[in-house]
């Protein structure tokens, strides 16, 4: 009886099992029709995702070169390293070894990982670029513990002739988190590059090509086992600006360490040749994350390197100014090349004694000699019978105290100063006295290198048209270039202004450093104070040093026809002809043998 109760016992238990392992092979069969059937699509995408990786291809920038195509700035080939996301098993393990191992700060990292937050998971994040050989060996070393952290080859910026034009062309660096929220950038993702200053940021997206992408069958630790798919990127255009590389060449090394700035162009259709501003700096700095020190020795340099003298900074023109007063006197019909005057050295005007700079005076002088020799005296009397609002009326029909236009950001407008510019600023009028100093370029009076290039263009030339630096592009398209049009002034006036500069350059004026054989140099310096003869005197010696006069020379070439203008400042210079003429003469010789100079003529042996 025990027996059969205890077989009983024991084919219940039987029985138990087998219904357990029904119920578990239906258990089974079911998950099996799960995996199978039902979420069949989810999880085939799931395995793909672990076997096949998508690698960012990212697109070179386009070139920049010079009017000849000489090549300013291109692309290398430089190694990034990137964290893939969907890798990342531990986060801490990863921080740990991105930062003790790797050498990345961790602001870096944690604001990298931050910014990537708001993108798809599958986007790489960048972490360092150019990546030396010993820093790949080790990446490379470690691949199997860390399969999250990849290397990609990537174009990085280079500017080929080091700080050349550094200004004009500007730098690229990596797009900010504030960046992305604009709308020029809402295609971007961290990590993208864009130009931040010159013409890599005012052409960025001409330059920017479009990136492409690999799709590559990767193992359980990443490495890459066979490519299965690729969109190659698209470089971006190529731009031409108008610049002339060696001509830049020279006139940098004539500029030496600044502080100053050259300008040229060329007054019959606007184009810029030269723009150099010194001190200058590096753009390849920014082509990779400049460091910290770098950037504090840029900004901490009190002649401000990052300064594009050219457009940005503003300085009194002196006696530049002096040929603007002389087309104006001319074209209002108050002088003209036969109008005296007598120059004895000084001057009583409106209760004030003003002195010319040969205090022993000139004598009697025309417009030209007035011109030739810089006359202060002449240009006091024709500054009081003009008036301060049509000498500013002037000064802006020939592009003084306005902004060229010229394609680069950041550019200041100057100052030409008038009765109601007074008013609104100050709350005050304007007295006559106040006009005599802006007569000869002094008082409230402030132009840009390049506003003063393109005002002496327009009075020697006639013609006013629009500065540009822009070539030649696929996308950006072609420049303006020179259309026909009248002259604003009237051509025997034009005719005595080139005349009476000829003589500055050529006869023993202040300008002769700047004269070149053959090439008809016409020119006007100019001395201009930073500080007024009374804060002068109020000055010891010593402290007078640091208030040296700014040194300027503008000047054409040739005579009849310009197709050269050449504006030159150095700051603390000095005096004009010392400084600032020679410099100049340097340039119109590198392009007089570059462009004008005859070719030598061969000379046959007489054959007996």
């Amino acid at each position: 009886m025990a027996i059969s109760q205890d077989n009983r016992q024991l084919q219940l238990r039987i029985d138990y099992l087998r219904v357990a392992i029904v119920l578990v092979f239906l258990a089974l069969v079911f998950k099996i029709w799960l995996l199978t059937v039902v979420d069949y699509e989810r999880y085939a995408e799931l395995a793909t995702r672990n076997q096949i990786r998508t690698i960012p291809l990212t697109a070179p920038r386009g070139m920049v070169v010079d009017r000849e195509g000489a090549v300013l700035v291109e692309n290398i080939h430089s190694f990034n390293l990137f964290l893939d996301r969907e890798q990342v098993l531990n986060p801490d393990r990863t921080r740990r070894f991105a930062i003790r191992e790797l050498g990345i700060t961790p602001s870096r990292f944690d604001r990298q990982l931050d910014q990537a937050s708001h993108y798809p998971k599958f986007q790489p994040v960048l972490l360092k670029e150019d990546l030396q050989m010993d820093e790949i060996a080790f990446l490379l070393a470690h691949q199997t513990e860390h399969p999250e952290f990849s290397i990609f080859e990537q174009p990085r910026r280079l500017y080929r002739n080091d700080a050349l034009a550094a200004h004009v062309l500007g730098f690229v660096g990596e797009v900010s988190e504030n960046e992305l929220d604009l709308p020029e950038y809402a295609q971007l993702k961290p990590g993208d590059t864009i130009g931040k200053a010159g013409v890599e940021r005012v052409w960025n997206a001409v330059l920017t090509g479009t990136d492409g992408f690999s799709r590559a069958f990767v193992n359980s630790h990443g490495k890459i086992l066979e490519e299965v798919g690729r969109t190659p990127p698209v470089i971006g255009e190529t731009l031409a600006l108008t610049l002339d590389k060696e001509l830049q060449e020279v006139a940098e090394a004539a500029l030496g360490d600044g502080p100053g700035a050259v300008v040229a162009l060329d007054p019959r259709d606007g184009q810029i040749l030269v723009m150099a501003s010194k001190p200058s700096f590096k753009p390849n700095l920014f082509a990779t994350r400049i460091s910290m020190e770098d950037w504090e020795e840029l900004i901490g340099n009190p002649d401000h390197p990052l300064q594009n003298r050219a457009i940005q900074s503003t300085f009194s023109p002196g006696s530049i100014f002096k040929i603007t007063m002389a087309l104006a006197g001319l074209e209002a019909g108050l002088v003209d090349a036969n109008t005296r005057v007598f120059c004895s050295g000084s001057v009583e005007l409106y209760g004030h004694t003003f002195h010319c700079w040969n205090t022993g005076g000139h004598g009697h002088m025309r417009l030209r000699e007035a011109i030739q020799h810089s006359c202060n005296i002449y240009f006091y009397l024709l500054g009081r019978k003009l008036g301060i609002d049509q000498i500013s009326a002037f000064s802006q029909t020939v592009g003084l105290g306005e902004k060229t236009g010229v394609e680069l950001s950041g550019e200041v407008a100057g100052l030409v100063p008038s009765k109601e510019w007074k008013r609104k600023a100050f709350g005050q009028r304007w007295y006559d006295g106040e006009t005599i100093s802006v007569a000869i370029g002094q008082g409230p009076l402030n132009v840009t290198p390049l506003q003063l290039a393109r005002s002496i263009g327009i009075i020697v030339s006639g013609f006013r048209p629009k500065l540009h630096l822009l070539l030649e592009s696929g996308e950006a398209g072609l420049a303006p270039s020179a259309t026909p049009q009248p002259r604003m002034f009237r051509e025997e006036n034009l005719r005595l202004i080139r005349d009476a500069m000829w003589s500055v350059v050529n006869e023993g004026g202040t300008g002769s450093g700047a004269r070149v054989a053959g090439f008809d140099v016409c020119g006007k310096t100019g001395t201009a104070q930073t500080i007024s003869n009374r804060t002068r005197e109020r000055l010891s010696e010593e402290e007078q040093q640091k208030y040296v006069p700014n040194a300027w020379f503008v000047g054409f070439a040739p005579r009849d026809n310009p197709e050269l203008v050449v504006a030159v400042i150095v700051q603390r210079g000095g005096s004009g002809g010392a400084s600032a003429a020679p410099l100049a003469g340097r340039l119109f010789s590198a392009y007089y043998e570059k462009y004008k100079k005859p070719e030598p003529k061969l000379q046959l042996a007489a054959v007996n």
